[in-house]
């Protein structure tokens, strides 16, 4: 019986976890609320009105270049950008970042 119900709780378990797997417009929105974070904290407010205004149309592009490999418990999330890359792992409807060259690129650079 015990076996019975780790079986089903188990099966249950994993699931849930492809019912919460994210989808490429969760990334897409990800994307967006990222470029806007990083842009709100930048010093210069032209650039925070600019990641305002174009964040929305930077994530789309950044997305379309992104390559998503479905685990079906989980997605990876790789988006190359010039030499660097954005990479992500998806789990139960949220996003951890494994790598982020972009923006650690361009908070370092920033005066």
């Amino acid at each position: 019986m015990k076996l019975l119900a780790s079986t089903l709780i188990l099966i249950a378990f994993l699931g849930f976890l492809a019912y919460t797997n994210p989808k490429m417009d969760s990334y897409d929105r990800f994307i967006n609320q990222r470029i806007l974070e990083k842009t709100q904290k930048a010093k210069d407010p032209l650039q925070g009105m600019i990641g305002s205004v174009l964040g929305g149309f930077a994530s789309r592009l950044m997305v379309q270049q992104t390559e998503r490999k479905d685990y079906i418990i989980f997605s990876t999330y790789d988006t190359p950008i010039g030499n660097q890359h954005i990479r992500a792992i998806g789990i139960l409807n949220h996003f951890y970042l494994t790598e982020d060259q972009v923006f650690e690129n361009q908070v370092s650079q920033s005066p």
